[in-house]
């Protein structure tokens, strides 16, 4: 099945409605109007910003210094409103002014740019008040009803800035398109809740009750009304959440040590930073130890303040790992659930093992606020149980990530972290025996060998039953402490080099072979799908050609029929056949056209019609005649608009316009039904191939407004023409945009001297002569399916759009052995499609489609 249906939209902007993403609400008057990824405003809007900021940041700073404002209430009830006014503007610490004031600058200028300077104003002061008096209403129900659970400490004043600021920015994504819409809420959402769990102050409850007042203020004042469903991804954008969320359990420790109030659900984090050994008088000992004992003394300090520090370096490979997330590395993505898993297994240990009254110990010697029993038992239960929750979600969404790592990238890595472990461990033993006498009390062999590995933890996670000796001298201590710091500095050594040794997909094993037998020999005009990832492949014994293919449940539904220079050989087919029967598959023969469908009617197998693909001939093609009026139409209109084009690979792109074309991208997927697919329907991932061209169109100011990829059709003699696959643009692009952007592709190929272009196939929405009673079982079944996803994914439309180039429309079959076998063959299409679908998720979808269907009937007719 041709690649422009799921990751494309029908493209011509006043048929093909599929294509768009639901309407929005009108704005008010006096917002200024910006598109989905964040257009330009017009110059009315942007001259309040300067004012705004300068008026804010004033406020903020003569409020900061008049510190009785800080210090003494007007009244004695928290809910006096000028109190909590003016706790709005201030803030306690002058150190966190400037990043105050840098975020309500930042935030107020990009809410304004959406949804105007009074709305910015309304939902800071209107959404600050009410998110004071709703935290204090929480507080006071925490305090009564919640005290064995540690969640933060008790507001005692109103909402502070960065409480309005939030507001602002959940208000302003009610004014955005679904793709920004989305960003603001999961950053603003990410940001809130990592502080509550981690730092969990009285102003991190207000940043986190303010995210749902800040949306209401956003729908009230006339923003979009928030959508009751999950808003789909893109598998880039999965790989930034799931980045996102590997970065916050790497990050949120940190902010436990630095932040940390010590009262909430993850603030047991912050005692990572602390050293076991303590200074009791002068007297180095571990606090509860049995071995070390810290005697009765009138003060204690730790050992070595900043030792904590070392604990940063695991949490640094976890940033490591959530970098080569978004790359989309296999291995990034085993590394961050390794290390979350152990993770895991060591606060298990650690902190449920451990009696929670050493615990507890700690934080009177330390001074800090001691939680009590229950709530230490909570937060040890939580702290250990949210690795594992972050290490299960990053393995069930696994197939986001599908970059394997270069050869010997895996083994070099394991080597390196093995070279350093044992390098750490060695060192240590021998070390510490040469310098037994220097460690209280002396350790003799055995007690070195049996608490050996724990060595490797930083000192700051060694438990404190492990510590059976204590080093007494500047050697001696430093001997306890750098082994397990340069360890984990050659762990994150290795992961940066895991991560940058990005394997070429042209040059990997099975891949890089058939790469290079379609580059001699050719194939169809899919035949270049089989170079991207989840395709496995078989080879011909004897012959030059190969199959590319996915198994899934029993079935190995192939991707377009054989490649090679023997691709056309009747027996390749069959040789094939009788691979899958040695396996125990069922082969299916998915998207062949009449030639490969030729080479193995000896199969004598039944057919069914899947797609039918718009082919041209760029040598002949001209925009002449009643029929390709619109595009002459649009391409007139280019010209009286500035609209341009330029032909270009991903690579050759600079940053800025690379992130363009992933905001229109995104933009387009975040209000899809269903969930982007695969298979024979690329993404913007498939571009960055270099054998892969963009035609882009711009508009007069520059910015990229629609974008379609073309896929290379091999030829014995070389790239003999290309095939469209990916097509979108930004709603406010030009009408007939797409048009004008294939009739230029079409004179770039005729320049080229190509001698085909495809337009690639309209999957379920061949053009059949027979009436829909006429058909036999399995074509009426296709065309309900065509139906029910028209509104989603435009299959219908998009093939009427094609129409108007006059193609000539070739069709492209389905094989299959017997009929008996189509529900499992049904199956693993849609599995192909949509990896780890399974029936009760395709029910799910279906219910999720039927609504859909009916109200783009509606807009039909």
């Amino acid at each position: 099945m041709p690649s422009t249906v799921a990751s494309t939209a029908p493209s011509s902007p006043e048929r093909a409605a599929p294509e768009r993403a639901a309407p929005e609400r009108a704005a008010p008057a006096d917002v200024a109007p910006a598109d989905a990824a964040g257009g330009a405003a017009p110059a009315r809007g942007r001259r309040l910003v300067v004012p705004f900021a300068t008026l804010a940041l004033a406020a903020l700073v003569s409020v900061v210094s008049l510190s009785p404002l800080n210090d003494a209430p007007f009244t004695d009830s928290p809910f006096d409103l000028r109190g909590l006014f003016v706790t709005l503007l201030c803030v306690d610490d002058p150190g966190m002014l400037p990043i105050v004031v840098a975020a309500l600058v930042t935030v107020g200028a990009g809410a304004e740019h959406v949804m105007g300077a009074r709305r910015v104003v309304l939902a800071f002061v209107g959404g600050g008040l009410v998110t004071s008096v709703l935290g204090l209403f929480v507080g006071a129900v925490e305090t009564a009803f919640l005290p064995a659970v540690p969640l933060n400490s008790p507001p005692m004043a109103g909402a502070p800035p960065i409480a309005g600021v939030v507001a602002v920015a959940m208000a302003a994504s009610c004014f955005t398109g679904a793709l920004w819409r989305r960003r603001v809420r999961l950053v603003s959402f990410f940001v809130a809740l990592t502080l509550f769990l981690y730092s969990a102050s009285a102003s991190d409850l207000y940043a986190l009750v303010a995210l749902p007042v800040g949306l209401a203020a956003g729908m009230i004042s006339g923003g979009r009304r928030a959508a009751l469903r999950v808003q789909r991804s893109s598998h880039h954008e999965t790989r930034v959440l799931l980045a996102a969320l590997t970065a916050v359990t790497a990050i949120g420790p940190v902010v436990a040590t630095v932040w940390g109030s010590g009262a909430g659900l993850l603030s047991i984090y912050g005692w990572l930073s602390y050293d076991p050994l303590t200074l009791a008088d002068g007297v180095v000992c571990v606090v509860s130890s049995s071995l070390a004992p810290c005697p009765p003394a009138q003060q204690y300090s730790e050992l070595q303040a900043h030792a904590g520090w070392i604990a940063v370096l695991p949490l640094m490979v976890l940033l490591v790992a959530s970098w080569g997330i978004v790359r989309g590395r296999r291995g990034a993505l085993g590394l961050a659930i390794a290390v979350n898993l152990l993770v895991f297994a060591g606060m298990t240990y650690v902190f449920v093992v451990t009696e929670p009254s050493t615990l507890a110990e700690l934080a009177v010697l330390r001074a800090a606020d001691a939680a009590s029993i229950w709530q230490t038992i909570v937060g040890l239960c939580v702290s250990a149980l949210v690795p594992l929750a972050v290490a299960v979600t990053l393995f069930v969404f696994r197939r986001a990530a599908q970059v394997p790592s270069a050869r010997g990238a895996r083994t070099a890595f394991v080597v390196t972290v093995a070279i350093g472990a044992a390098g750490t461990l060695a060192v240590a033993l021998a070390g510490t025996l040469a310098l037994a006498d220097q460690f209280g009390p002396r350790p003799d062999a055995g007690r070195l060998v049996a608490t050996l590995p724990l060595r490797l933890l930083p000192p700051s996670l060694l438990p404190v039953e492990s510590v059976q000796y204590v080093p007494l001298t500047p050697a001696a201590q430093a001997l306890w402490y750098l082994p397990s710091a340069l360890f984990w500095m050659t762990c994150l050594v290795a992961a940066v080099r895991l991560m940058l040794r990005v394997p070429d997909a042209r040059v990997t094993g099975d891949r890089a072979r058939a790469r290079a037998m379609l580059e001699r020999g050719g194939g169809g005009s899919l035949a270049f799908m089989t170079t991207w990832a989840g395709n496995s492949y078989w080879f011909a014994p004897d012959a030059d050609a190969a199959i590319a293919y996915r198994v899934h449940g029993r079935v190995a539904v192939t991707l377009g029929g054989a490649f090679g220079a023997d691709r056309a050989r009747g027996d390749i087919g069959r040789a094939f056949v009788d691979f899958c029967g040695e396996n125990g598959w069922i082969p299916v023969f998915y998207s062949v056209d009449d030639a490969a469908l030729e080479s193995m009617v000896d199969l004598g197998w039944q057919r069914t019609r899947v797609a039918d693909e718009a082919l041209l001939d760029p040598r002949t093609w001209e925009p002449t005649g009643k029929k390709r009026q619109d595009v002459r139409t649009a391409t007139n209109r280019a010209a009286r608009e500035g609209v341009t084009v330029q032909w270009t690979r991903w690579a050759d792109l600079p940053f800025l316009d690379r992130a363009q074309l992933r905001e229109i991208s995104e933009a387009w997927v975040a209000d899809k039904t269903i969930p982007e697919m695969g298979f024979t329907l690329g993404g913007l991932d498939e571009t960055v191939d270099p054998a892969v061209r963009l035609m882009l169109a711009r508009d007069a100011d520059g910015r990229i407004v629609a974008v379609t990829s073309w896929l290379p059709i091999h030829g014995r003699a070389g790239v003999a023409g290309y095939a469209l696959d990916v097509m979108r643009r930004r709603d406010d692009a030009m009408n007939g945009v797409m048009e004008f952007v294939i009739g230029a592709v079409i004179a770039q190929a005729r320049a080229d001297g190509c001698t085909v272009l495809s337009l690639s196939g309209s999957p379920l929405a061949s053009h059949r002569e027979a009436e829909a009673a006429d058909l036999p079982a399995v074509d009426r079944l296709l065309e309900q399916l065509s139906a029910l996803l028209e509104p989603a994914y435009g299959f219908r439309s998009l093939s009427m759009f094609k129409k108007k180039f006059q193609p000539e429309f070739a069709p492209m079959w389905m094989l299959y052995p017997d009929a008996v076998q189509l529900p499992a063959v049904a199956l693993a299409l849609l599995r192909c499609y949509v990896p780890g679908l399974t029936l009760a998720g395709a029910a799910r979808l279906g219910a999720r489609l039927r609504p859909n269907g009916r109200e783009g009937a509606v807009n039909a007719a």
